[in-house]
């Protein structure tokens, strides 16, 4: 029994890499997050004094909050925080939350240092302070009462 010619691919088997992440019009990028980029991010945070001492979950709120404020708005993302040292990365942001840090949430889409594509990544950016961002429910003005 013969192999059917595949319709619509590539003589390499497929589509390129480069137009599945984010090529071709109406295609969200995909963002590289393999070994090489998750090195690259812990030698940097290493050598602004960010690296993780012990895993705790006490040291790793007091670091992942130092890194998050460090790295602004280019954030961290559960595979990255893994390969620095960071264990349940959701946990930690739950606990820095309910210290009264304000922590964006965003879904991403990534090629893993496995290779495969993995959606709805978080990656979790810091906005600051909680008692720093007045609640627009708390300055609603609605006149005297009488």
């Amino acid at each position: 029994m013969s192999n059917p010619k595949k319709q619509n691919a590539s003589i390499s088997g497929g589509a390129k890499f480069t137009k599945l992440g984010g090529g071709v019009n109406g295609q969200n990028k995909i963002f590289r997050c393999g070994v090489q980029h998750i090195s690259k991010l812990r030698r940097e945070l290493e050598a602004n004094g960010l690296a993780l001492r012990d895993t705790s979950g006490l040291t790793q709120c007091q670091t992942l909050l130092r890194v998050l404020q460090y790295l602004g708005e280019r954030g961290i993302n559960t595979p990255e925080s893994v390969g620095c040292g960071f264990y349940r990365v959701a946990t930690r942001i739950f606990e820095l939350e309910a210290a009264g840090w304000l922590i964006a949430s965003c879904r991403e889409a990534i090629v893993g240092a496995d290779g495969l594509s993995h959606i709805g990544i978080a990656r979790y950016v810091l906005i600051g302070k909680r008692d720093e961002f007045q609640s627009p429910q708390s300055s609603l003005d609605l006149g005297e009462q009488q």
